[in-house]
């Protein structure tokens, strides 16, 4: 195991305690107040094309946002296994009644009919992980799928996080996704050093 792993690793244990120390109403509070930031943030209210996720319990809740992108006609896009593929792709839903399904991993994700659709076309992409740093790092879960979704994609990239996920400095690799802000209850972090 690298130092970066290890320490990677390390951060993760951390920071997953750290989370699962949260009461239900301090999770709901950071779900409300961080919903509440991302839709007075014009840049939201102007994208027409977003890709959200379908929160593990541990993420924010930003399953709301799922029904108000939908209400404003902004294409709304969520991650989809492909298991040939072995990677995550993008699809898109229209209607969360049928579109979003059980998926391979236990998260829900559009259903095998929604159209994939191409990365270039983004506007914003809402990223959930383990912890975040002020200069746009992000630690994942350590299968690297979001990087690799992500690689090559348009508009911003919005990191989402409780306000314990925001740690000094993260270890970073070549391949790690870089963000251009943060959004906690407490804090939207522009990144100055981000990807445009």
């Amino acid at each position: 195991m690298s130092e970066v792993t290890a320490q990677k690793e390390a951060l993760r244990r951390q920071l997953r305690l750290a989370v699962a120390g949260l009461s239900p109403s301090e999770r709901s509070m950071t779900a409300a107040a961080v919903v509440q930031r991302i839709t007075t943030e014009a840049r939201w209210q102007r994208a027409r094309t977003v890709l959200l996720f379908v929160p593990l319990t541990d993420e924010v809740d930003v399953f709301p946002l799922l029904n108000q992108a939908l209400a404003h006609r902004k294409v709304v896009m969520l991650p989809r296994f492909n298991g040939q593929a072995g990677a995550y792709e993008a699809a898109r839903i229209s209607n969360l009644a049928t579109d979003i399904v059980p998926g391979r991993f236990g998260v829900p994700e559009p259903a095998a009919a929604c159209a994939v659709c191409p990365l270039n076309q983004l506007d914003v992409t809402l990223v959930p992980g383990l912890g975040f740093d002020r200069v746009g790092r992000r630690l994942g879960r350590g299968k690297g799928f979001y990087d690799r979704l992500l690689n090559g994609a348009s508009g911003e990239f919005w990191g989402i996080g409780h306000d314990c996920q925001l740690v000094a400095e993260l270890p970073g690799e070549s391949h790690d996704v870089v963000l251009n802000c943060i959004v906690t209850p407490a804090h939207w972090m522009e990144v100055v050093s981000a990807r445009r």
